[in-house]
């Protein structure tokens, strides 16, 4: 389960109807994709994963974009930015042991 208390996004992309969002986490970066509807009233995830470190989240992105435009040069274009994107400090910890 995802930690349900996550940051103000920190890196997002847009186009069109489309988005992905870096939220930081407890135990590493949220990451959200899919599309808007209703213009733009509703948001329609495709998917979520949290990845510990921002190598992950790196390659889910370029992965995400690819899926929701099925355009490669899109996908290199924001893996661009994500590089020259300045993430803010993040300290990722573990879970504490279930009750």
């Amino acid at each position: 389960m995802v930690n349900a208390k996550t940051q103000p996004v920190v890196f997002v992309w847009k186009d069109h109807s489309r988005f992905v969002e870096v939220h930081p986490v407890r135990t590493g970066w949220f990451v959200l994709w899919g599309h808007f509807e209703e213009a733009g009233r509703r948001k329609v995830l495709s998917g979520n994963r949290v990845y510990p470190t921002l190598s992950g989240v790196r390659r889910r992105l370029g992965d995400a974009v690819l899926e929701l435009t099925r355009n490669r040069a899109l996908a290199i274009e924001v893996l661009g930015t994500f590089d020259r994107f300045s993430f803010p400090a993040h300290t990722v910890t573990e879970l504490p042991e279930p009750l």
